[in-house]
């Protein structure tokens, strides 16, 4: 198993501080122990996508400072009322994931990047128009420091 870096920047006044993050999967492998987790302080509606893809990037402060992508976070795909685990991926080097072969339906995606908060976003997966070409939107996983009132999130490219 390769050890993969990223870094994640605190902002403690005037001095800013590099943490190193350290996250211990294989690029394009399963996660080794996904379970469910949400610490949503609200829980937001669904975002609707046709294919459950974008990219995981890291963020501290306000107003926002992007750090880049986050390699090897664990993100993990469940239903929406069981929470049952469905599938997992890793983003690669840039950040980018898919999940291949989605339903349509409602799920939450959980995403893991010690020592970030913990993302629960809820998803609604659409089918695709017949005969028609991929159009929809791509999601962004806002990786963040835990924080009082925000944690980490998703939304649209």
């Amino acid at each position: 198993m390769k050890k993969i870096g990223a870094q994640v920047a605190l902002v403690l006044g005037t001095i800013t501080f590099f943490h190193p993050v350290v996250l211990a999967q294989e690029m394009g492998e399963p996660c080794k122990a996904p379970y469910y987790e949400n610490r949503n302080q609200v829980d937001y509606g669904p975002l609707s996508v046709r294919v459950v893809s974008g990219r995981v990037l890291a963020e501290v402060g306000n107003p926002v400072h992007e750090l880049g992508p986050v390699r090897g976070a664990c993100m993990s795909l469940f239903t929406e009322r069981e929470h049952r685990f469905l599938a997992s991926v890793v983003p690669d080097e840039k950040g980018h994931f898919t999940f291949n072969s989605i339903r349509p339906g409602r799920y939450r995606l959980v995403v893991r990047a010690h020592p970030l908060c913990v993302a629960n976003i809820p998803l609604r997966v659409v089918s695709w128009p017949s005969g028609g070409f991929f159009t929809g939107k791509r999601l962004v996983i806002h990786m963040r420091p835990a924080g009082i009132d925000r944690c980490s999130y998703g939304d649209y490219k």
